[in-house]
């Protein structure tokens, strides 16, 4: 029994890997590494730093000429206690905004929202400095 109380802490205070929206920025980021603006745009909220068509997502790529790497991590920390609590409370399980870091040649960050139907969609990304 003491084993399974253990068990369950250790898992509790896991952090949650955010499996869903770190899939869509991988894609996202593949698809702006070859050049597919059109495919990358439909993976995006098509408003504000990402803009309003492929061509203006195309222009501020190349102002990020970094978008490789691989994912560290991402903020706000979840761990699976508090999707657990969420899940107890009758709460969505998932925050609305994610944001995720990669590290490669440069440090990149993807922001995501999640949208109805529980779609992510990215919304920002820039390479910057640690």
């Amino acid at each position: 029994m003491a084993l399974a109380i253990t068990g369950f802490f250790i898992w509790a205070k896991a952090e949650y890997g955010q499996p869903e929206p770190v899939a869509v920025a991988k894609t996202f980021l593949f698809r702006l590494r070859n050049g597919d603006f059109e495919s990358a745009f439909e993976l995006t909220t098509k408003s504000g730093y990402v803009g309003k068509t492929p061509a203006d997502l195309r222009k501020f790529t190349q102002r990020h000429t970094c978008l490789s790497g691989r994912f560290v991590g991402s903020f706000p920390p979840q761990t699976n206690g508090n999707r657990l609590r969420r899940l107890i409370r009758g709460q969505s399980l998932d925050m609305d905004e994610v944001h995720l870091e990669f590290e490669g040649a440069c440090l990149l960050g993807v922001r995501l929202r999640r949208i109805s139907g529980n779609r992510w969609l990215v919304y920002y990304f820039a390479s910057h400095a640690g």
